[in-house]
């Protein structure tokens, strides 16, 4: 099912049963106060490594949040969820994990934004829309027919449109765990209009991604873009509102 609406977004305080198939979608507003308790000792001596006291609450909140989910999931108590970094960078489960869980988690601005998936890999990015020059980042990072989309668009939607275009790009690569080591021209989404479903439509290197793939945009809140990429079998989403401890 689409999740396109806030109104979607169910409040909740612990995970619920998680279905094989099935991927979670979970936003929750940054403060870092109630969640670097779920840290470990090294995490939390990272956060003094952050220069703006913003950026050590959204790192908090998310690495408090995704214990904490995964942790439910998995029976686990927060510390206890054993963490491991991928080939590329990407968190993952390590293998002594009581059950194998896909995930991914995205923060920008003052929300955090976490899926948790059974049964295909997934990915999601959030980002503050903010003023940045589009059109450049646009010509080096998007395929050209992306491109083109992007500049049919109304001049006054340009940079929400340049958002949302964004954010599905970013949230295929993060699913795929490999960040731009994969050239983000060497695959095409659609989706930066606010009337037309999002799609990836081809990739370079994998005829079949299409089929095996989808892509979807997530309303988080005003001046907020957000996308989810979900592998198959993975076929039902649903949203919660994490609340806080």
């Amino acid at each position: 099912m689409p999740i396109d609406s806030p109104s979607l977004w169910e409040p909740r305080a612990d995970p619920p049963d998680l279905a094989e198939a099935e991927a979670h979608v979970w936003r929750t507003r940054v403060d870092g106060a109630r969640w670097e308790g779920h840290l470990l000792p090294e995490e939390r001596r990272r956060l003094r490594r952050f220069r703006l006291p913003e950026d050590a609450a959204r790192e908090a909140t998310g690495r408090g949040v995704l214990r904490f989910l995964l942790g439910g999931y998995l029976g686990l108590r927060p510390p206890e969820v054993p963490l491991a970094a991928g080939p590329h960078g990407k968190p993952i489960l390590a293998p002594a994990a009581p059950a194998p869980l896909e995930f991914n988690l995205s923060h920008s601005g003052a929300w955090v934004l976490a899926a948790i998936a059974r049964g295909g890999r997934v990915g999601v990015d959030l980002e503050r829309e903010r003023p940045v020059d589009e059109a450049r980042i646009a010509r080096e990072f998007f395929h050209p027919e992306e491109v083109a989309e992007w500049e049919r668009q109304a001049e006054g939607d340009r940079l929400a449109a340049f958002f949302r275009l964004w954010t599905l790009k970013e949230a295929y690569l993060k699913a795929l765990g490999t960040g731009l080591s994969k050239p983000p021209g060497s695959f095409r989404v659609t989706g930066c209009s606010r009337a037309a479903d999002a799609a990836l439509l081809w990739c370079v290197e994998d005829p079949e991604a299409p089929r095996r793939w989808q892509v979807r945009r997530l309303e988080i809140d005003s001046g907020y873009a957000a996308a989810l990429a979900l592998e198959r079998p993975l076929a039902q989403a649903r949203a919660f509102t994490l609340l806080p401890p």
